[in-house]
């Protein structure tokens, strides 16, 4: 499971909106005051995100935070940590007082800054999407579960855990590898799906090459004869 840069995905891209909101105030920073509700929103928004880019359930991933960093398998102890409330909203203060202090020195009005925005918002919807179009492809019976558990706890004897939540490990391990069976095929199905005309008189072999193979393909210069 790669290290969850998500987090900071989600939180680099939000716009700082405050609205009427009658919840407690938690700090003000500057004039930015997270309440209760704000907070609440983002934190469900980070979960919801992540769990559509990871490709695990909701639930699944709520059980995990729930539990110690210890009882949870490797891959799945940054989610643990990173998405422990408390930790969460030191991430989430520190992005906003960041975005302040941004703001303030028109950083974020650069135009090379709203360009890698606009990529990481693009990047992030294109994982979305395809998640979710992979999501809709994963079955999982019980039975596998079962067998995937028994599995499990044959590699790892200290893989103590009651029957259902291994199972529920059982299948979030099984996701994972569904998810990289369907993910090539969703990927294919979305190019089948788009009208693609290419520019003959382009030549996107030779704008593609290295540079240097570019400069090594190309004739040495004539020598010019000494007069």
């Amino acid at each position: 499971m790669k290290k969850i840069l998500t987090l900071f995905v989600f939180l680099a891209s939000f716009t700082l909106v405050q609205c009427s909101d009658s919840s407690p105030v938690i700090e003000t920073l500057d004039n930015h005051k997270i309440t209760v509700k704000d907070f609440e929103a983002a934190y469900d928004t980070a979960l919801d995100s992540i769990s559509r880019l990871q490709n695990i359930e909701k639930k699944t991933l709520l059980e995990f935070i729930e539990k110690d960093i210890n009882e949870v398998p490797p891959n799945f102890q940054d989610l643990n940590y990173q998405l422990q409330k408390k930790n969460f909203y030191q991430t989430y203060r520190q992005m906003i007082m960041t975005r302040l202090v941004a703001e303030k020195n028109g950083f974020i009005s650069r135009p090379d800054v709203a360009e890698v925005i606009k990529q990481v918002e693009m990047q992030t919807i294109a994982q979305m999407y395809v998640s979710e179009q992979v999501e809709k492809k994963i079955q999982i019976t019980e039975e596998q579960a079962l067998a995937e558990c028994e599995r499990m706890r044959k590699l790892d004897r200290n893989f103590n855990l009651t029957i259902d939540k291994c199972k529920t490990f059982a299948k979030a391990q099984l996701k994972q590898m569904q998810t990289r069976e369907y993910l090539p095929l969703v990927v294919e199905r979305i190019k089948e799906e788009v009208s693609i005309k290419r520019n003959e008189k382009f030549d996107l072999d030779a704008y593609l090459a290295p540079k240097k193979k570019v400069e090594e393909q190309a004739p040495a210069p004539t020598p010019t004869p000494n007069n």
